[in-house]
């Protein structure tokens, strides 16, 4: 379908001022969301194959290899192993706060973006509906505009710049808000799986370290 009641969906697109906000909201929701993606798959992590691969370690004894490891995963898992491993010398409750702190920096950067996403979910759909007022503006003034004259191909401009104005704002606000929704439960999970992994890791390196001593 390359028309709408006569007028090609280019032109429309093309010369109309809320179509034109739309792509906008469109390109920067579409660039959001890839960023979004990319981030979650470069620090996604195995919290129960971490927590094991560093528990042996940690009964073995070999610090050095489990430093090495926890330098090697480049992720959040990684990051708060090197944080318990260069700072097991503190007290319990001030590594607990530690760790607590750094689960929070990584949490924030869970939700990055999020609030932009979100964002383009409801604008985009309150953008679309000012389309079809505004497409229906159009419609109503080439009635006024043509004394009676032209029967319904006089308001169907109009109303074909409402219509693609109400799909467009739809579908970037079902798209945007389907992977807002996704990303705040993928980050919730992560962040929770963090802290459950982090206090057992504690737990196990504190208790080894002091079975050497």
């Amino acid at each position: 379908m390359d028309t709408i009641a006569g007028r090609s969906i280019i032109s429309i697109l093309l010369g109309e001022w809320p179509m034109w906000i739309l792509m906008l909201l469109s390109v920067f929701a579409i660039t959001l969301i890839v960023e979004r993606l990319l981030y979650f798959r470069k620090n996604r992590f195995n919290a129960a194959r971490g927590f094991e691969r560093m528990r042996g370690l940690a009964r073995s004894g070999d610090w050095d290899s489990a430093l090495r490891y926890a330098k090697s995963e480049d992720n959040p898992m990684g990051r708060l192993f090197v944080i318990v491993l260069t700072n097991v010398q503190l007290t319990a409750d001030d590594l607990s706060d530690l760790v607590y702190s750094s689960i929070m920096d990584e949490k924030l950067q869970f939700e990055r973006f999020l609030g932009g996403i979100g964002t383009m979910a409801n604008v985009a759909t309150l953008v679309g509906l000012l389309g079809t007022v505004w497409g229906l503006i159009l419609a109503f003034n080439n009635v006024y505009t043509s004394e009676g004259a032209g029967g319904a191909k006089v308001v169907a401009g109009g109303i074909a710049v409402a219509l693609l104005a109400t799909l467009m704002g739809l579908l970037v606000g079902i798209v945007s808000l389907t992977f807002f929704n996704y990303f705040n439960k993928k980050a919730s999970d992560m962040a929770s799986s963090l802290e459950s992994l982090m206090e057992r890791s504690v737990i196990i390196i504190r208790h080894e370290k002091k079975s050497e001593k």
